[in-house]
């Protein structure tokens, strides 16, 4: 006797019957696999705690991150007044009370939290500063508004009105930032190893990275940048997986266009995704009708995005279609006259130093060895604005243990060098998109350091590529064999999050201790 089981799920639309939109969108959502969901949701519990522990403004540049986003949500204009204030009298009365500029930059300074400290700020605030009082040109006044307007809505949202409290709500925007990048690290490294455990141990290694984390707890929108990239590599890594379709363009166009509205720096990385649209049409052969769409799908998305925001600059804004002709960083701290000019030869070798050992024939651009003190210190962890370090032996240990992995890593690379070949147009994609950033902080960098005799480059300027990162811990684990690659993944993890607790430890001793 045989008997029928009813299933739970929903039936099925008939032929030709639209799915209800909610369905879909469930049907997507349970398409993510359950452990990408965790590894998100601890990414965004330890960009809380990295939130609630670094005080206000001690995030890099967040004292002018945090003015637009004030401006922004109190006016919706974008700070462009060339006569105006940095930022409002609310922001500079708050920072007087926090003795901000007593703290930056000084160790030996504590930020206060104490009863007399609170009581300050309530003072500020009962005073009704003018909150609006800001718009004047600032280092952050030519970059694109996504993230302040959607930090501009938490804003306006906030239950609390004091700008500390606002601030500390703001950062939680940042933290699901972080979870959204770890879930696209996760999606990435699912397209690109077969082994589902090294999956979670790439993207829970960059779910509690220290310096990732701690940037995820302020109000920045390089944020925003770091999973528009993580977006951008997943989408990539899937077309050059399963084929270019509209659908996947749609994903890299919308990509793109948030990453584009983001941040101004993601223009680095639009040569590398054509170069990679291109690679996948001239693949795809017998499909090479979708993968045109696709392509077409993906530019016409990130133009939307460009003729939009051009539109605003001009007759909103009033400012140019791309946002710049406005006062940097770099032009503020330019004396009177003509700075010296730059040429190519000076500009290769500077980039080249930057990240690569000196050639002979090279002259010394730095008083120091970049890959090391910039890049590796860098990620290992420099907290604060970049005044909170670690004792140099930790740096030492940091350093023993990447050339552990490193050999690891390229184990397992060996050990799959006949498949790397099948895969160059995708290689090439991701090299390109890499040497775009990397170029641009080079050109960016030279000329800052002329203008100002201050160095350019942080670690986090290639935070867009954290995919990378977390592919490099799954080879390591993969590089330890097939009887020790699991232990060596759960090893990494933990590593990963006694250094992250560690850092954050740091961070309270720095400032509270």
């Amino acid at each position: 006797m045989t008997g029928t089981v009813e299933s739970s799920r929903p039936p099925a639309a008939a032929p030709g019957e639209a799915r209800p939109r909610r369905a879909r969108w469930l049907g997507w959502a349970g398409r993510v696999p359950r452990a990408a969901r965790w590894c998100a949701l601890v990414a965004f519990l330890n960009a809380a705690v990295w939130a609630a522990i670094t005080p206000v403004f001690h995030v890099p540049d967040e004292t002018s991150h945090v003015a637009y986003l004030q401006y922004f949500a109190e006016t919706g204009k974008v700070p462009n007044l060339p006569n105006g204030d940095g930022i409002s009298h609310e922001e500079a009365l708050v920072m007087d009370q926090l003795r901000f500029n007593d703290t930056i930059g000084n160790t030996g300074e504590l930020a206060p939290f104490t009863e007399v400290q609170q009581r300050g700020l309530d003072a500020v605030e009962r005073q009704n500063p003018g909150r609006a009082s800001g718009g004047g040109i600032i280092q952050t006044s030519s970059q694109p508004p996504l993230y302040y307007a959607l930090g501009a809505v938490i804003y306006k949202l906030s239950p609390w009105q004091d700008l500390t409290d606002r601030v500390l709500l703001i950062r939680l925007l940042s933290a699901l930032c972080a979870a959204a990048t770890t879930l696209f690290v996760f999606m990435f490294l699912r397209e690109l190893f077969t082994e589902p455990w090294t999956w979670t141990v790439g993207a829970l290694a960059v779910a509690v990275q220290p310096m990732f984390g701690f940037m995820a707890g302020g109000v920045h929108p390089d944020n925003l940048f770091f999973t528009a990239g993580a977006a951008l590599l997943f989408a990539l890594a899937r077309a050059f997986r399963r084929g270019l379709t509209p659908a996947l363009g749609a994903g890299i166009g919308a990509a793109l266009a948030v990453g584009y509205l983001s941040k101004l720096n993601f223009v680095a990385l639009i040569p590398g995704a054509l170069v990679a649209l291109g690679l996948l049409v001239w693949r795809a052969r017998a499909e090479r009708g979708q993968a045109l769409r696709g392509a077409a799908v993906a530019l016409t998305t990130l133009a939307v995005a460009v003729a939009g925001y051009g539109a605003l600059n001009k007759v909103v804004w009033d400012r140019s279609i791309l946002g710049g002709g406005v006062e940097t960083a770099t032009n503020a701290a330019v004396d009177a006259g003509n700075p010296r000019p730059i040429g190519v030869r000076e500009q290769l070798s500077y980039t080249w130093q930057l990240y690569l050992p000196r050639l002979p024939f090279m002259n010394d651009q730095f008083a120091y060895y970049p890959p090391y003190e910039v890049w590796f210190k860098g990620t290992v962890g420099r907290f604060g604005w970049l005044d909170t370090k670690w004792p140099n032996w930790v740096y030492r240990v940091a350093l023993g243990i990447f050339i552990v992995l490193a050999v690891l890593a390229a184990a397992a690379l060996w050990r799959r060098r006949q498949s790397l070949p099948a895969r160059w147009p995708e290689l090439v994609s991701y090299a390109v998109l890499l040497a775009g950033v990397m170029g641009s902080v080079g050109f960016l960098g030279i000329r800052f350091n002329h203008d100002t005799g201050v160095d350019f480059a942080q670690a986090r300027y290639l935070f867009p590529f954290l995919a990378f990162y977390g592919a490099f811990c799954a080879l390591a684990a993969l590089g330890a064999g097939r009887r020790f690659g699991r232990p060596v993944g759960a090893a990494i993890v933990m590593l990963a999050m006694i250094q992250g607790l560690l850092g954050q430890l740091l961070v309270i001793s720095r400032f509270y201790a």
